[in-house]
């Protein structure tokens, strides 16, 4: 199995790139616009099995060379390149994953299915932890009732350690601060719609440590596709996250302050720069640092995703708690939540295992149970919890 892993130098791409080898001795090029930085994934992993590459994605000659011989390439780039990387795919004959379009994104790409499907590939959009794992329980607590009601979803992250430090997030800085700044998508009453930013605040029990969270409305990929590809008469869809304290109030601050622009500023000397892109530069250099650190932190990424609808024409839930602690022993992060469900997807691709052509979301091509076993191997646990209602009269 070869895989173009695309972004490997990034916080996931570079976990992604680790997994590949490790879980399926995967022949991997690793690409990014920065040689520098993918070449210090490359050494970290293993050489022998890893190829670095400087690439542009956005140069379509450029990805048409990287992408010739390759089995699957996984995009683990910025979501704004999806459709470049994806189009590229399709026209190479090369299978496709990556971590979701943000909603809007998601929707463009869901109408070039039919081009995936004339070119014999398999588009596999967000597949990561959420997007991703949340729409793979969500399709495994679906088949588990007759009929579903809601879908809702949530995430939170943070440490045991007491700290009044800024966060620092779990993934792109970009995302964040979109995040931030865009109205999210939620299904009500089976129709697409958007609501305000950071609104339908509710609290919300994870797992401990975490515990009850105030968890808030974000955009995201899978109001997009889970209504409408789950079906079973879905009613209601929507994301949430309970953003950890000093995170919320950081992330809040950058977005207030404009940090999510794209229009360049001058700065003087006759130099231009985004605050979007100024940032981001800033925060991929802190994360090729953190992979040079030995310091162990214990930290966590929590997801839960309830499925509520009938069973046997009576109430029932389905409940999915998914728990991924930071690995002391092999130093991979929390973080792997997300970096490990596209190198199995990978794989399932490149070996067959996925036989649906198109582009399709993780609910329309992934197998819960396999795939939650997969999880499990690289200890992302996954628990099911079902209620049932019972009537005896």
């Amino acid at each position: 199995m070869k895989v173009l892993v695309v972004g490997a130098s990034g916080q996931i791409g570079a976990m992604s790139v680790s997994d590949l080898v490790a879980s399926y001795k995967a022949d991997v090029v690793a690409a990014d616009i920065d040689l520098r930085r993918v070449k210090e994934v490359a050494k970290s992993t293993n050489p022998n099995r890893v190829t670095p590459i400087d690439l542009d994605a956005r140069d379509a000659k450029a990805m048409a060379k990287a992408l010739k011989g390759v089995d699957v390439v996984m995009n683990s780039a910025w979501y704004e390149l999806n459709m470049d990387i994806m189009n590229a795919a399709i026209k190479a004959g090369v299978h496709y994953t990556d971590l979701g379009g943000f909603y809007d994104g998601t929707l463009r790409q869901l109408k070039l299915t039919k081009k995936a499907k004339d070119a014999g590939v398999t588009c596999v959009l967000g597949i990561g932890s959420t997007p991703g794992i949340t729409n793979v329980c969500g399709a495994a607590g679906a088949d588990r009732l007759d009929s579903v009601k809601d879908i809702l979803i949530y995430c939170t992250w943070g440490t045991k350690a007491e700290s009044t430090q800024a966060g620092m997030p779990a993934y792109s800085i970009r995302t964040v601060l979109d995040e931030m700044t865009q109205e999210p998508g939620i299904v009500e009453n089976g129709r697409k719609k958007k609501v305000p930013i950071l609104s339908g605040e509710t609290s919300v029990v994870m797992p401990e440590p975490s515990g009850e969270v105030v968890a808030h409305y974000i955009k995201h990929s899978e109001p997009a596709t889970m209504a409408d590809f789950i079906g079973k008469g879905t009613k209601h869809v929507s994301f949430r996250i309970g953003f950890p304290d000093t995170d919320f109030a950081t992330f809040k601050t950058l977005a207030e302050l404009g940090f999510a622009s794209e229009k360049p500023l001058d700065i003087g000397g006759g130099c231009k720069c985004s605050p979007k892109d100024y940032i981001t530069a800033m925060y991929t250099d802190a994360v090729a640092n953190a992979r040079k650190s030995t310091e162990a932190v214990d930290e966590y990424d929590y997801l839960r995703v309830d499925v509520t609808g009938r069973k046997d024409r009576l109430p029932a839930r389905c409940t999915y708690l998914v728990r991924t602690w930071n690995d002391r022993k092999t130093g991979l992060s929390s973080a792997r939540d997300t970096s490990v469900p596209p190198s199995i997807t990978a794989n399932w691709l490149a070996t067959g295992k996925i036989k649906e052509r198109g582009v399709l979301p993780p609910e329309a091509c992934i197998d819960p149970k396999p795939f939650f076993r997969e999880l499990g191997k690289r200890k992302i646990r996954v628990d099911e919890e079902m209620q049932v209602s019972s009537k005896f009269y």
